[in-house]
């Protein structure tokens, strides 16, 4: 076994045995970003002869690049090797409710590029929003001066229940028209390239757990406090969907024993009272202020000191508070992302979200805004995407 952990096969199968060492050789430039062959062969315990033939493997099929040399032992300095990033690119895709990103990635994970346009909510409501997501995408592709033939996958997050396995849109509150929408299909046959389809808040704890706060965590809740209310459920680091993959429902939470007797269909309890919409409906309502049309300015006029406004957030976070707190205490949890666009008030929403669970939860876990702001769900859609495109790498290396 090498350094790293890889097992190195013995000569049952020949064929089989080079593609995985060729498998743990690129495995490794990847882990290093960049060394020599003379370290690949101390690192994986491969001779210099085998490492070399394979590495010239890796390169003729444009996997692996030379990049310059490295420090000298004695000899000729060696040239060094570092995986080519650029071989391929991945498509994110967040669509939301009030608008839609596409971004642009290397095999790295590294963004290169995103664009953003509202979502268009005109019928036929599902092929305009398809249509949408291809134009955005060719577009992006394009201005980067990528080909689209190097676009090796797609992943988009949808605002909604989604089944994982089939790809299909189930319900999406949040956009009209949408149930039971084949949205992997969809975009399969319009751009041909795999595509994979997951709720959006699913996406979000993704990207944090890869490039955000919970970078190392195992056990972690991501709320999206937006359009909808959602949360996305990693336990021992693996996402919870439930049985019918509508885990993580969060905005159709109860927390009012008189609500048992009313029935929720497109917006559940808590997000026709604590969502973006719904904290600017009630503004509007209360301070008669008709032009009042974001959470963002809720936040602001309380942050000035307007009573009413301050009124109507604490009343929003009361129940967002009861709600992280059962949450908590439920799922134990090491940390609690907060998301979203209401989640940019900071200290405003997250103080007393802090302070109710330190009243109320046996076991505390950290609560945090997203380092990742807005795009949680863009990086989560990229991650998921790499991973499709791991597949394909090892499809390659087994051809070669």
């Amino acid at each position: 076994m090498g350094e790293h952990g890889h097992k190195l096969v013995t000569p049952a199968n020949h064929g089989l045995l080079k593609r995985l060492n060729m498998l743990t050789l690129l495995e490794l430039v990847r882990a290093l970003g960049k060394t020599s062959r003379a370290e690949l062969a101390r690192r994986s315990g491969l001779s210099p002869p085998a490492v070399s033939a394979l590495v010239a493997k890796l390169m003729h099929a444009g996997l692996l690049l030379e990049e310059g040399t490295g420090e000298s032992r004695g000899g000729r300095p060696p040239t060094l090797l570092r995986f080519n990033a650029r071989f391929g690119y991945v498509l994110g895709v967040d669509l939301g409710g009030t608008r839609v990103r596409v971004a642009l990635a290397d095999l790295n994970g590294d963004l290169l590029a995103q664009s953003e346009e509202p979502t268009r909510k005109a019928p036929p409501y599902v092929r305009t929003v398809v249509e949408q997501i291809v134009r955005l995408s060719r577009q992006l592709v394009e201005t980067t001066g990528a080909r689209w033939r190097q676009v090796k996958a797609m992943a988009i997050g949808a605002p909604g229940i989604t089944d994982v396995e089939s790809g299909i849109v189930r319900h999406a509150p949040n956009l009209p028209g949408w149930r039971d929408v084949p949205l992997r299909e969809l975009l399969e046959e319009a751009l041909r390239l795999p595509v994979h389809v997951d709720n959006d808040v699913n996406m979000a704890v993704l990207g944090e757990q890869w490039r955000g706060a919970a970078q190392g965590r195992q056990n972690v809740i991501f709320i999206a406090i937006g359009a909808g209310i959602g949360a996305g459920l990693l336990i021992n680091g693996t996402l919870y969907r439930g049985a019918t993959h509508a885990a993580g429902e969060v905005g159709y939470m109860l927390l009012d024993p008189k609500a048992i007797w009313q029935e929720f269909r497109e917006l559940g309890f808590l997000e026709l009272r604590a969502s973006g919409p719904a904290l600017a409906a009630r503004a509007r309502h209360v301070m008669q202020r008709p032009r009042l049309s974001s959470a963002k300015a809720i936040f602001e006029a309380a942050r000035r000191g307007d009573a009413t406004a301050g009124r109507v957030v604490e009343e929003a976070i009361e129940y967002l508070g009861t709600a992280v707190a059962n949450l908590a205490t439920v799922l134990d949890p090491e940390m609690i992302v907060l998301g979203g666009g209401v989640s940019l008030a900071g200290e405003m929403l997250i103080d007393p979200i802090r302070a109710a669970i330190e009243r109320t939860v046996p076991a505390k876990p950290v609560v945090v805004v997203s380092a990742l702001r807005d795009r949680a769900q863009l990086y989560g859609a990229l991650f998921s995407a790499l991973q499709l495109v791991e597949r394909q790498l090892a499809d390659l290396v087994a051809r070669l």
